[in-house]
């Protein structure tokens, strides 16, 4: 199984807007980095979550401009403007989130001279697996290489 881009250029059309095409060992490469990030996506999400509904409770209560509720409000924009720049560090990698919730990360690449998705998700050691861009994650197949 061939899993290594041979002309990039004839792909960059099918790839969603923003998408980056990498070999295969480019994502592994990206793999330690992307993965920690992801795990501290997942811890921000959960703070911003709870800060959404420590303001939803606040604003029941308080006034808008009520010095706490201005607080945890501009507490929320600094986390989300976090959030954001980690993705945007995480993207530049290739890897893109397929799902936060159950840690799943994808990277657009190569594979039988087919435009794919390696995927990965928590608890894998590698990118072991690809599914083609039409289908789910769950058709993922494994990557076996010659």
């Amino acid at each position: 199984m061939d899993v290594e881009p041979v002309h990039l250029e004839q792909f960059s059309e099918e790839l969603p807007r923003h998408a980056r095409l990498v070999s295969l060992d480019e994502a592994r490469e990206s793999l330690e980095i992307a993965s920690s990030t992801m795990c501290i996506l997942q811890s921000l999400s959960e703070e911003a979550h709870d800060l959404t509904n420590e303001l939803e409770i606040l604003l029941e209560q308080l006034d808008v401009n009520d010095e706490h509720v201005v607080q945890v409000a501009e507490q929320l924009a600094c986390l989300v403007a976090q959030w954001q720049g980690m993705v945007e560090e995480l993207e530049l990698t290739g890897a893109r989130i397929a799902s936060l919730d159950l840690g799943r990360l994808e990277w657009y690449g190569i594979v039988d001279d087919t435009l794919a998705i390696y995927s990965w998700m928590i608890g894998e050691h590698d990118i072991e697996w690809y599914h083609d861009v039409h289908c789910s994650f769950q058709t993922r197949k494994p990557l076996i290489e010659a």
